[in-house]
């Protein structure tokens, strides 16, 4: 949890861009940040001559004005302007205008943990979209599934539902993470029109009809094998008949 007040958007999920806003009596003094999603050194962008004049860091954020400046509007007109625009609203506290050293200081140290808040959030969205994939190919390559033919792999998807009944009625949830991930490795070898990634929706045998919507889909991947297109047809009507 960050100590940033927002008024409008989300710390859970901070869009990037900013406005930062003081009370000062009824002014309202408002500043803008934004966080660089690509970083980088703006003392290459600088004449040589005035090189040592600049920070020999990363630039990822930037913050205008540098000192918060008089908004010439309410609150609500604030909020309208940040809505519109789809920018987060950060209300800072209460400052004096006419100390511009404490103004500055107090935006800097807001701009400064809303930056760390969207990179973090980067991380985590980067994080959960790794923690996301089924398999990586280096697990797929040495699965001892890559080396099956389309017959062996649907025999052993019917084996797989069968470990999780069994795990599932002996409540070894640990067991049905695993065998699901035999699954997903499993769906991403056999031809995608099989739609064995679709067993993913039925594997924890929650609804009454769950067994024999998986076994509709086992049968009308058979099927497709088989080139047997009255078993498809007859599989696909159970299946949206089952699945309503």
């Amino acid at each position: 949890m960050s100590n940033l007040e927002f008024k409008f958007g989300s710390e859970d999920n901070p869009k990037g861009h900013a406005i930062i806003y003081f009370e000062e009596f009824d002014e309202i003094f408002a500043s803008y940040v934004i966080n660089f999603p690509i970083k980088g050194e703006l003392s290459k962008y600088i004449p040589e001559m005035f090189k040592d004049q600049i920070p020999d860091e990363e630039m990822t954020k930037m913050v205008f004005p540098p000192v918060p400046e008089k908004f010439n509007g309410n609150l609500d007109s604030l909020i309208k302007i940040t809505q519109s625009r789809a920018d987060d609203l950060i209300y800072g506290g209460s400052i004096n205008s006419n100390d511009t050293t404490s103004a500055m200081s107090k935006l800097n140290a807001l701009a400064n943990e809303y930056s760390k808040l969207c990179t973090d959030n980067e991380f985590n969205e980067i994080k959960e979209l790794i923690d996301d994939i089924p398999s990586s190919e280096i697990e797929l390559e040495n699965s001892k599934f890559s080396e099956m033919n389309e017959s062996e792999l649907l025999a052993e998807v019917t084996k797989i539902f069968g470990k999780i009944k069994f795990s599932k009625d002996n409540n070894e949830i640990d067991e049905i993470s695993n065998i699901k991930k035999d699954l997903q490795i499993i769906s991403s070898i056999i031809p995608e029109n099989r739609k064995i990634k679709k067993l993913l929706d039925y594997v924890e045998l929650e609804s009454n009809n769950s067994e024999e919507i998986i076994s509709a889909y086992i049968s009308r991947a058979y099927g497709l094998m088989n080139e047997d297109y009255i078993m498809v047809k007859e599989q696909e009507d159970l299946i949206k008949k089952l699945e309503k």
